[in-house]
C-alpha cells in the first residue's frame, strides 16, 4: 500500500473511531433517519466522495484494491451512509457514459450533493412508453437498498426494445417512495415512478448498457465482500475484548483454551477471506482474465465466513449479544442482508460453476 493510500486508511480510521459512535448511530436509527447529514458532509470534505472518480474528472482515480481497506472500515464501524453505492457503483456507470452525462452528474457525486443508490440485480427495469403523444417512464421497484436516504437512483430502463441506464432524480414530481427500516439500521424504499421520460438523463444504451450492467453488479459483489470482511473483523475484535474482561471461575474467559481455539478459528477465517477479497479487487483493477470468477468466489466465501464468524461472536458473548444496545449482534444483521445483495449466495455459486464448466 502506497503512503498516500495508507494515509487515507489511517485518517478514515481516526475519523470513524472518534466520530462514528455506536450509541449515536442507534439514536439516529431509532429516530427513523436513514443517514447522518453531518457525516455525509464530512465524507465529502475529506475527499471520500471523489475516490473512485478519474483524475481527469476531478477525482483521485483510486481502484477497488485501493478503496477496499476503507470499505472494510465501513463494515467494522457499521457505517450506514451509502458512500460506495453512490461513488463506486453508480459513479462507475456514469463514468462509462457519455461526456455529457459525466459533466451532468459527476460534479454532484464528487461534492456530495448527489447521493445515488442502485437497485437489486434481480429488479425488473422501468418501462418507457408513449402515452397520448408523450413518452413516460413508469414502474415499481419493491426493494431499493438505501432508497430512503438517496437523492438519485441509478435505474435500468427498457425503451424501444433496448435496455438503458439513467439517473433518476427521486425528488421529481411523479416519483413516490415509501421508506422503511431494514434490519441492518439503514432505510430501504419502495419506489414508484410515473414521470415524463427525459432522454437527457440517459447514461448508456444498448450493448454498452448491457456491459455496464455486468460490470456494475460484479463491482457490487466486491464492495459487499469487502464490507463483510470489515464486519467479521469488528465481530472478532469485540469478542476478544469481551472474553478478556468477562470472568468465570475467577479467570478471564480468554484464558480457557477451548475459547481460544474458537477465536483462533474466527481469526483464520477473517484473514483468509480478506486475502481472497483483496486478490479479487486487484484482479478487477488489472482486468485479469479470472476477475469475474474471483469476484464470485470472494463474495460467496464472505457470505459463508461472515455468517460463521458473526454467529460465533454471538454465541461467545451470550445473551448480551442479542440486545439492540450492544454492537455485536448488528454485525450479524448487516452481513445477513449482504448475503442477498446484490445477488443471493446460491445464485453466485451457480454462476461460478457455470463459468468453470460452461
Amino acid at each position: 500500500m502506497s503512503d498516500e493510500k495508507q494515509m487515507l486508511r489511517d485518517s478514515a480510521e481516526r475519523f470513524l473511531r472518534d466520530n462514528y459512535d455506536f450509541a449515536d448511530r442507534q439514536a439516529s436509527v431509532n429516530a427513523g433517519e436513514g443517514m447522518d447529514a453531518n457525516h455525509w458532509r464530512a465524507f465529502s470534505e475529506m475527499g471520500w466522495t471523489a475516490m473512485a472518480i478519474p483524475e481527469n474528472a476531478g477525482g483521485f482515480g483510486f481502484g477497488l484494491a485501493d478503496i477496499a481497506p476503507l470499505i472494510e472500515l465501513f463494515g467494522q464501524y457499521l457505517v450506514r451512509e451509502p458512500l460506495f453505492e453512490s461513488v463506486v457503483l453508480a459513479g462507475g456507470v456514469v463514468i462509462a457514459g457519455s461526456q455529457a452525462a459525466q459533466e451532468r452528474y459527476l460534479p454532484g457525486i464528487i461534492d456530495g450533493s448527489i447521493i445515488a443508490t442502485i437497485p437489486q440485480a434481480t429488479a425488473a427495469p422501468l418501462m418507457a412508453a408513449s402515452d397520448s403523444g408523450q413518452t413516460r417512464l413508469h414502474g415499481d421497484l419493491q426493494f431499493v437498498p438505501s432508497g430512503g436516504s438517496a437523492t438519485h437512483l441509478l435505474a435500468q430502463v427498457r425503451y424501444e426494445e433496448q435496455l438503458h441506464w439513467l439517473m433518476l432524480d427521486l425528488e421529481l414530481p411523479g416519483v413516490s417512495r415509501s421508506s422503511y427500516p431494514s434490519h441492518d439500521g439503514r432505510r430501504g424504499a419502495h419506489i414508484a415512478v410515473d414521470v415524463p421520460f427525459d432522454q437527457a438523463s440517459l447514461l448508456l444504451s444498448g450493448a454498452s448498457a448491457d456491459l455496464a450492467t455486468q460490470a456494475l453488479y460484479q463491482r457490487a459483489m466486491l464492495v459487499a465482500a469487502a464490507e463483510g470482511v470489515g464486519a467479521m473483523q469488528g465481530a472478532l475484535d469485540l469478542t476478544v475484548e469481551y472474553t478478556r474482561q468477562r470472568e468465570q471461575f475467577g479467570q478471564p474467559l480468554a484464558s480457557f483454551q477451548a475459547l481460544q481455539h474458537r477465536m483462533a478459528s474466527m481469526l483464520i477465517q477473517t484473514e483468509l477471506t480478506r486475502s481472497l477479497v483483496l486478490a479479487a479487487c486487484k484482479a478487477w483493477d488489472d482486468h485479469a482474465d479470472n476477475a469475474v470468477q474471483l469476484a464470485l468466489a470472494a463474495k460467496a466465501k464472505v457470505d459463508a465466513a461472515a455468517r460463521s464468524v458473526t454467529q460465533e461472536a454471538i454465541q461467545m458473548h451470550g445473551g448480551i449479544a442479542t440486545t439492540e444496545e450492544y454492537r455485536v449482534g448488528h454485525y450479524f444483521k448487516r452481513t445477513a442482508l449482504l448475503e442477498s445483495w446484490p445477488l443471493h449466495r446460491d445464485a453466485l455459486i451457480a454462476e461460478f460453476i457455470k463459468r468453470r464448466h460452461p
